[in-house]
């Protein structure tokens, strides 16, 4: 399995007083961090190395300890998605699994890895047609418009969160300063994008609601 990265930058404003003095990717869920939830499944699925990007108290992670061969860089400033990607960049093998540190996405990496390697993707992302909104357009394999705030009628799929990037994307539409990895690369990609189709449920736990959600799901043993 390639290399995991994971962004864990975020401020986590609608959590409100459980990230003021904590990062958002560091929040316990039902007892436990839920990074380590997400580390736990990559390692499960083969992934030996991670890469884990910081941002808001970002030195909140220096006593952070994980089975799998971690390494945390934390940004300068607020960068963005984009930007923190960026500014890791030389820490970046050629390819790499994309992950969110506020997402708990249970996934085959296996699956999304064939696919990957058999489409020979400059970046493939996991759809799912299993979500209560759509924010992407996909035909033929492919994604060919995105947009998560002003989404068309004929959208046709949801982003799940479980990407695999070539570090060249990176090269290629990379940048100095604050930018959003969405918004910037999945235009300028458009009809290159390899959509990787698989509707396992997943958790984003970026408001109390979804948060209370993720809790029971673990509470049930990580079952329903």
């Amino acid at each position: 399995m390639p290399q995991v990265v994971i962004l864990a930058g975020g401020l986590g404003t609608r959590l409100r007083e459980k990230t003021q003095f904590s990062p958002k990717s560091l929040v316990e869920v039902n007892g436990t961090p839920i990074l380590t939830y997400i580390l736990d499944w990559a390692y499960e699925q083969g992934c030996e190395n991670g890469l884990v990007l910081t941002g808001h108290l970002g030195e909140m992670f220096q006593n952070f300890e994980h089975k799998m061969n971690i390494q945390f860089i934390q940004e300068p400033e607020p960068l963005g998605t984009g930007g923190a990607l960026w500014n890791a960049r030389k820490y970046l093998e050629k390819e790499f699994i994309l992950l969110w540190g506020d997402d708990y996405h249970p996934i085959d990496y296996s699956s999304l890895y064939s696919t990957h390697k058999n489409e020979n993707s400059p970046l493939t992302i996991t759809v799912t047609k299993s979500h209560d909104s759509m924010n992407l357009k996909h035909r033929n394999g492919r994604v060919i418009a995105y947009n998560k705030s002003e989404p068309c009628a004929d959208f046709n799929g949801y982003e799940a969160g479980t990407s695999i990037v070539t570090k060249e994307v990176i090269e290629n539409l990379g940048k100095e300063g604050k930018w959003s990895w969405e918004e910037t690369v999945y235009p300028t990609l458009s009809g290159q994008i390899v959509a990787h189709i698989d509707n396992t449920k997943f958790w984003d736990m970026g408001t109390p609601e979804r948060l209370k959600k993720l809790e029971d799901f673990f509470e049930n043993g990580g079952l329903g």
